[in-house]
Formats: structure tokens, C-alpha cells, sequence
């Protein structure tokens, strides 16, 4: 009974031994450093405490202003300078905190840079924790741009599984990217599990689940612009019948310039200025100019014409509103248009490489130029010109084949119309993951 009970005596020991050898205490920091440690003293500013894997050693000493938590061995933790939105996740390492706060770029009047969290911040100051300085004081009078490391806009992250996460992204490092969602919260993803980031607008994400490239031909229906903008550096090639060609070309991210051919009978140049006003609506207005190469009817015709134009919607579904005024140049006399000309335009995207297409266009004429049946050889009125396409998309290209009607030929019998065919290639900065 004896020998059992030292038996028994020895192995509690043992296990002892083992429990205070393996027992530590974890540091969790601000800047999302952890030190596995031995906690030898808390005191009102610093805390002191040995590391791990040399419990003899040294004693070192942090601030408590650099510690958002300690874990200790038993399981019960410490909470420093918690902000308020953290939390806690076992699937990297067990209790792991990480600090979800939006990184800042800050920027000096000076030109100096920092990078880190807004710990605090009223009217006068902001104190950031760098990620290599520490925590700094700065005034606001002295900051230039304070913007997200990761910026505002909500991404779309594919991971290897084939599963789709839309959010803003809190923080990113090497080793695992957070992101706040709407319906999910706030989602911890390791970097290992990560297919590919995209901006939400370059994508549209189906009723199926899956992503489809963004639309590479939304500035653009048939003829007409959208109130999109290229990017800048972003530019495209355009070709309608074979025989008319235009290219347009980004400048900024709000002014695109460009011009064309069409065919042997003129050239135009134009150039179009648009901004996005608020979620779904962008507005844009520009000028049109352009001349024939030879006499028509011994004249030669010109025209000059200022638009505007809004657009509802994203660029898979929207509808564009348009008007024109300017001067037509023709019988070497110049006058002014009698009434603006209208379009209205509308892009719905079916399929990851399908869209459907219709360009439709209200132009005041007098008389009955088109030999139209009851109409005045005297009075004005608008004459249609409307169209319907069906578009197929590449990722840096379309094709559009559809009809082009006016009431004028469906009266001679033209009841689906004159055939459209056209296409785009994107050129320059434009690229699609």
C-alpha cells in the first residue's frame, strides 16, 4: 500500500512539473505582436515579465498603453486598451486577439508618412500607433490627408474553395486579411486561403454564387456614351460596319478624350467630363465636333455638339439619359440646332458574357425627309432612330450584332431593321483579373 502510494506520489509530482514547464502567459500588443511570456509583475504603467523560452533569463518591462490583452496560463485574461471593435480567434492560434481598427495613411504638411491605428482623436489632435515609431501626438494642423491603408471600398475575395466574401478590409498583412462584412461581421481569412481580391465594382457577383469579369464596354452602348468614366490610362479601339473607327482614351479618372473615322466621309474628335454624384447615378457632359472630307450635295457639312448625360445604375444594369444642342454647318451657312436631340440607352447584363444592348435617338427634322406617309413636307417633328443589340463579352473585348430601325423603314417593310455588327478591344491600364 505503501509502494502505491509513493507511486501515485511521484507521477502527481511529475504532471506538476510538466503543467508549470508548459504554463505560460501571452501578451497580446496593439500593433498585433504576441510574446509568450511569464508574468512576473503588474504595476500601474508597465508590466514586467520574462519570455518564454528563457525563463531564467532577464527581466523586460512594456507599457501597458502598447497591450490590449494578457492570456494567462490559467485561462483568465487582463484587458488594457481594448478598443471596441476586436475579437477573438481560435482559428489561427487559441484565444488569439486581433485588433480590427482601420489602418491610416497619414500624411504630413512636411511630406512625412505614417502608417498605423488612430488610437484616439478629437478636434485639435490625432494619436496614431505607427507601425514603427510607436504612438505619436499629432496635431491636426499639421496633417495633409488622413486616409484607410486599404481605402472604403467593399472588395470580393474568392477563396481556393470556390467561396465569395464581400466587405471592407480592416487589415491586411502577410498572414491573414480581416474583413468586415454586412450580414457576416468581422471575418478573419489566413493569406493561404485567398484566390484573388477585387474592387466590388470591376465585379458582379451572380444569383449562382459565381464572379464574373467586370464589364469591359460600359462607357459606351452602340454609338453613345454612358456618363462612365475610363480610368486613367484606361483606352479602347472601336469599329462599327468595318469601315468607322474611333478610339477613346482615359486622361484622368473623370475626363476621357478621343475622336474617329467614319469611314471616307469625315472625322469627329470628342471629349467627355464625368463624375459619380452618389451610389447608382454618374453624370457627365462633353463636346462633339466634327466635318465631312467632301461636298455633300456640293457643301460640305459640320457639326458642333455640346451633351450631357446621367446614368442610372452600375455597369452591368443602366439606363442613360442624354441630350445634345449645337450648330450644324451645311450650304456654307451656319445656324443654330432648333431643338436639343435626345437618347435614351439601357445595358442589361444576362449572363457572365452576354448583355442585351438598345441605343435610341429623338432628332428634330422639318419636313418629310425620310418620305414618311402622312407626313407635313412642311412641319418639324422628332424623327426615332431606335436599335436593339445583343453584345458578347470577353474579358478585354465585345462583339454587338443587332438591328438599327427607324419608323420610316418599317413602313417599307423593314420590320426588324438594317443590321448592326460592331466591336471593342480595350488597350492600355485596362486589365481584369
Amino acid at each position: 500500500m505503501k509502494k502505491q502510494i509513493r507511486i501515485i506520489t511521484l507521477v502527481a509530482i511529475a504532471l506538476m512539473m510538466n503543467i508549470s514547464t508548459n504554463a505560460q502567459d501571452t501578451i497580446f500588443k496593439l500593433n498585433n505582436d504576441e510574446i509568450i511570456s511569464k508574468i512576473i509583475e503588474i504595476s500601474s504603467d508597465v508590466v514586467k515579465y520574462k519570455r518564454q523560452e528563457n525563463l531564467s533569463g532577464p527581466v523586460y518591462t512594456i507599457n501597458k498603453s502598447e497591450i490590449v490583452m494578457i492570456h494567462y496560463q490559467n485561462g483568465m485574461n487582463d484587458n488594457f486598451n481594448q478598443p471596441n471593435n476586436y475579437y477573438t480567434n481560435t482559428s489561427l492560434s487559441e484565444n488569439k486577439t486581433i485588433y480590427t481598427s482601420t489602418h491610416y495613411v497619414v500624411t504630413l504638411n512636411d511630406g512625412s508618412r505614417l502608417k498605423g491605428r488612430v488610437i484616439s482623436q478629437n478636434k485639435t489632435e490625432v494619436v496614431i500607433l505607427d507601425n514603427n515609431i510607436g504612438e505619436k501626438k499629432i496635431m491636426r494642423a499639421t496633417i495633409k490627408t488622413m486616409e484607410p491603408e486599404n481605402g472604403n471600398a467593399i472588395r470580393v475575395i474568392t477563396l481556393n474553395d470556390g467561396s465569395i466574401i464581400s466587405g471592407k478590409i480592416l487589415n491586411q498583412t502577410d498572414k491573414y486579411t480581416i474583413i468586415e462584412t454586412q450580414d457576416l461581421g468581422t471575418i478573419n481569412l489566413p493569406a493561404s486561403k485567398i484566390k484573388n481580391i477585387r474592387d466590388f465594382e470591376d465585379a458582379t457577383v451572380s444569383n449562382k454564387g459565381s464572379i464574373w469579369f467586370k464589364n469591359p464596354n460600359s462607357t459606351r452602348y452602340l454609338f453613345a456614351p454612358s456618363a462612365f468614366q475610363l480610368k486613367k490610362g484606361e483606352g479602347y479601339y472601336q469599329n462599327i460596319y468595318g469601315i468607322g473607327n474611333s478610339v477613346q482614351f482615359g486622361i484622368t479618372n473623370n475626363v476621357t478624350l478621343g475622336g474617329g473615322l467614319a469611314g471616307p466621309f469625315g472625322a469627329y474628335i470628342d471629349t467627355k467630363l464625368g463624375v459619380q454624384v452618389a451610389k447608382n447615378v454618374n453624370i457627365a457632359g462633353g463636346i462633339l465636333l466634327g466635318n465631312s472630307f467632301f461636298k455633300i450635295d456640293d457643301h460640305n457639312v459640320g457639326i458642333g455638339l455640346g451633351f450631357g448625360l446621367v446614368t442610372l445604375g452600375n455597369y452591368d444594369h443602366n439606363i442613360t439619359l442624354g441630350a445634345g444642342y449645337g450648330i450644324v454647318d451645311n450650304k456654307d451657312k451656319t445656324d443654330q440646332m432648333k431643338k436639343p436631340v435626345y437618347n435614351v440607352n439601357a445595358m442589361a447584363r444576362v449572363a457572365k458574357k452576354f448583355a442585351l444592348v438598345t441605343e435610341n435617338w429623338m432628332v428634330n427634322v422639318t419636313g418629310n425627309p425620310f418620305a414618311r406617309k402622312n407626313i407635313s413636307e412642311i412641319d418639324e417633328h422628332y424623327e426615332v432612330f431606335y436599335s436593339y443589340a445583343f453584345r458578347y463579352m470577353g474579358q478585354k473585348s465585345t462583339l454587338d450584332a443587332g438591328f438599327v430601325n427607324t419608323p420610316s423603314l418599317f413602313e417599307q417593310g423593314w420590320l426588324v431593321g438594317i443590321p448592326y455588327i460592331g466591336f471593342v478591344i480595350r488597350f492600355g491600364k485596362y486589365k481584369d483579373e
